[in-house]
């Protein structure tokens, strides 16, 4: 399961991608029993769909669902970043964000997809953590945006200054300007759609 996710970020699978039992099995060395209790994992996630008799496949989002998924993202981080900068002085709160901004904070050229993936994941998690709301956490995690995200080509250097100017404003304890950077960034990915259908889904379709 963990390496169909990774192929996912390195392009090796792509949405729509149809996982077959019995080629997955062999690839990997393991039983087909394996691979469909790793597939219904990654279904439980929102990662796969399944197909009647035709098995299962990575999810296809259409471009209307891959905007609502980034108009919800948007809302949910800009208020997780509000509300980290209001609770940024509480104990241990400044040192944890700090330790999750420092690698996104600077530009990182060619960096593994998956573990850039999860130390954006970590940013977030210590934002909605700090801003003690667990329905933001739960919520961000079924939010499967990376299916989109993840197709995005973006200047390191343009990325690490939007990450920068989240945590300036997270730290400075400012909630109207941290909700303002870290909605800016999303939709910065919004704008961007059209671009990501064209190229990595020519087959996706509204609705």
């Amino acid at each position: 399961m963990r390496d169909i996710v990774r192929g996912l970020y390195e392009g090796r699978y792509v949405a729509g991608q149809r996982l077959v039992e019995p080629s997955l099995a062999e690839h990997y060395g393991v039983s087909r029993g394996t691979v469909r209790e790793a597939v219904n994992r990654l279904a439980a996630q929102g990662i796969v769909e399944a197909q009647h008799q035709r098995g299962a496949r990575i999810k296809q989002p259409s471009k209307q669902e891959a905007l609502n998924m980034l108009l919800i993202t948007e809302v949910i981080v800009g208020l997780a970043a509000r509300q980290a900068a209001q609770n940024i002085t509480a104990a241990g709160a400044r040192a944890r964000f700090e330790e999750a901004l420092a690698p996104l904070a600077v530009p990182q050229h060619a960096p593994d997809p998956l573990d850039f993936a999860r130390l954006r994941s970590r940013f977030y998690r210590a934002m909605t953590r700090i801003a003690e709301n667990a329905e933001l956490e739960r919520i961000l995690s079924t939010l499967q945006v990376h299916l989109v995200r993840n197709r995005l080509v973006i200047d390191p250097d343009t990325r690490a200054e939007a990450y920068r100017r989240i945590g300036a404003a997270v730290l400075a304890g400012d909630g109207d300007a941290a909700e303002h950077a870290a909605r800016a960034h999303v939709r910065s990915l919004i704008e961007r759609l059209d671009e990501v259908f064209v190229t990595s889904f020519p087959f996706a379709r509204d609705g």
